[in-house]
């Protein structure tokens, strides 16, 4: 009858701190919305760091955000190799994990660029520009090269991850009979 009780308990920590996560991320989103739009911050932040302005914003969230998320990546790979496991080191673990995240930031950066790139195009075709011209082709050989760097990069992903558990070809699923 315990058993039942703390597995109980132990799904209603869980469920709590899933719901708990969520409210912070709807929370976060709701901060970034109410910044974006409030023209003192904008005025903060062009004046204090230099080359930011609200027409490249895409990519410095992008940039943000692939740094949280190295950090975040990078710590919880500390917390499991080293913290927890203070008797055996994997180091093996922690080389792989490190570069996994390391891997995911730089497609966080190269999907931001592209999504920055895109935004100009879109920019300079609501100006009304030339539809052909150098700047046209310029802006649309930046947008090429960046996917075909966040293709490379996932493909890098996938070689790292096959290379830490080896491997394996898929095989055909069972036949149902």
């Amino acid at each position: 009858m315990s058993g039942d009780h703390n597995k109980t308990a132990n799904m209603s920590d869980d469920t709590t701190k899933q719901q708990q996560f969520w409210i912070w991320l709807v929370a976060v989103v709701i901060l970034l919305i109410f910044l974006y739009f409030y023209r003192p911050f904008e005025t903060y932040l062009v004046a204090h760091i230099p080359f930011i302005h609200f027409s490249n914003v895409v990519f410095w969230f992008a940039s943000l955000v692939g740094i949280l998320a190295y950090a975040f990546a990078h710590w919880q790979s500390f917390r499991s190799e080293i913290f927890r496991s203070v008797t055996e080191l994997n180091v093996d673990n922690l080389v792989f994990d490190t570069l996994q995240a390391a891997i995911l930031a730089s497609v966080i950066f190269c999907a931001g660029a592209t999504l920055q790139a895109l935004e100009m195009l879109s920019e300079y075709f609501v100006n009304r520009g030339p539809i052909i011209d150098a700047a046209f082709g310029s802006r649309i050989l930046s947008i090429v090269v960046l996917v075909i760097l966040a293709v490379l990069f996932c493909l890098l992903h996938y070689a790292v991850r096959a290379l830490r558990t080896g491997w394996r070809p898929r095989a055909a699923p069972p036949r149902a009979r």
